[in-house]
Formats: structure tokens, C-alpha cells, sequence
């Protein structure tokens, strides 16, 4: 009987640690990157890889819902970054109030 509770032991804890294995693995990782510069009007927005990842990237998701891998240090990458960031800035900012000035009569009749 000591045999078989040592065994389903160790059998849990092996499946317990290797639970805890699956939750540190990063969801996307680069492998390589695309060769292609992707124009803006083609972006929805992006994100970076989680840092466990082999190689740091940033992958972008066009509007048809594809994810391209690029290379950060790329500078067309980090400009192509800077203009998804302000284009997301302004359609989140709220449009400004206007002001509307009367003319106020002053003479009296």
C-alpha cells in the first residue's frame, strides 16, 4: 500500500509542476522578422513580444487581422510605432468645446 500512495504522489506533483510550467510560457514569440516595410494606412495597432521571448520584437496587426513580426531597432519600425501611437492618441482625446460669443446690446431704446 506505501508504494502505490508514494506513486500517486509523486504523479500529482509532477502535474501540479508541470501546470506551473505552462502558465510562464510567453503566447507569441519571433522567430524572424518580415522583410517588408508595412505601410501605415495597413496598421491597426501593435504590440511587443513578452520578454522571455528569444528575440524582443514588435508584432504589428494590420486591419485584415494579420500579425507581422518586425525588429525594433529597425527605424522605419519605431516611426511606424510613433505614427499608430499619435493616430490612437487623437481618436481617443475628446473634441474640444466651442465657444459661441453674443453680441450684447447695450443701448437702450
Amino acid at each position: 500500500m506505501r508504494p502505490y500512495c508514494v506513486f500517486i504522489a509523486c504523479l500529482v506533483l509532477f502535474a501540479f509542476c508541470s501546470l506551473a510550467q505552462i502558465n510562464q510560457v510567453p503566447n507569441k514569440c519571433c522567430y524572424s522578422f518580415a522583410n517588408v516595410k508595412i505601410p501605415v494606412k495597413q496598421v491597426e495597432s501593435y504590440y511587443t513580444t513578452h520578454p522571455e521571448c528569444h528575440r524582443t520584437s514588435v508584432i504589428f496587426i494590420t486591419k485584415a487581422q494579420r500579425e507581422m513580426c518586425t525588429d525594433p531597432t529597425e527605424s522605419w519600425v519605431q516611426r511606424l510605432m510613433n505614427l499608430v501611437d499619435v493616430r490612437a492618441s487623437h481618436l481617443h482625446t475628446k473634441p474640444e468645446t466651442s465657444v459661441v460669443l453674443f453680441k450684447v446690446d447695450t443701448e437702450a431704446k
